[in-house]
């Protein structure tokens, strides 16, 4: 039978609903180097937090204004991460 709306089922209806949030909005600390842009000094920069393949948890910044990128961890000292790192690269 079908669902009423506002009808909840099983155990996602005890969890609270996930917030909507925006990309460019983060909603933590940011990690350091990532206050604005390297480049051009433009504050207005897309954030994405995300693991990466070692577990390393980082953050893709973007700048919309100079079309900067890198990739920062999060307990990192603010100096981009190299490529290596970030797509799970040895080495070898």
């Amino acid at each position: 039978m079908p669902r009423r709306r506002g009808e909840q089922s099983g155990a996602r209806g005890s969890l609270p609903p996930e917030p909507l949030g925006s990309m460019s909005q983060p909603t933590g600390p940011l990690a350091p180097g990532t206050e604005a842009c390297q480049q051009c000094g433009s504050p207005d920069l897309t954030r994405i937090r995300m693991t990466l393949s070692s577990g390393r948890p980082a953050v893709f910044v973007s700048c919309p204004a100079c079309e900067r990128t890198g990739w920062f961890a999060l307990d990192g000292d603010g100096t981009p991460l190299p490529r290596d790192e970030v797509m799970g690269r040895d080495g070898a």
